[in-house]
């Protein structure tokens, strides 16, 4: 994924996985900045379906959907470290 966005009239690139792109967007911007979407390239037909409806229970706000899809997958990878840990332990025996 590649998000352009505006920030308070600067512009930033982020590129990478949505969640690589979320997180470097939330380290850049803080709460209450206007933040506008200039263009966005997404990698998969899943990806940007994904993205169009964080954003739209999101009500919009990019920082908020930002903040809710990554609350999303880090619980998804503490349950798959938690899955591959009791696989490993079961090889173990």
């Amino acid at each position: 994924m590649r998000l352009y966005v505006a920030v308070d009239n600067q512009k930033f690139k982020f590129v990478g996985n949505m969640a690589k792109t979320f997180q470097q967007l939330t380290e850049t911007v803080s709460e209450g900045q206007a933040v506008k979407v200039l263009t966005i390239f997404y990698d998969s037909v899943k990806e940007k379906r994904r993205f169009k409806r964080e954003l739209r229970e999101a009500g919009g706000n990019l920082f908020k959907a930002a903040q809710n899809y990554l609350s999303w997958w880090n619980s998804v990878q503490q349950r798959r470290q938690k899955r591959m840990g009791k696989l490993q332990s079961k090889r173990a025996k």
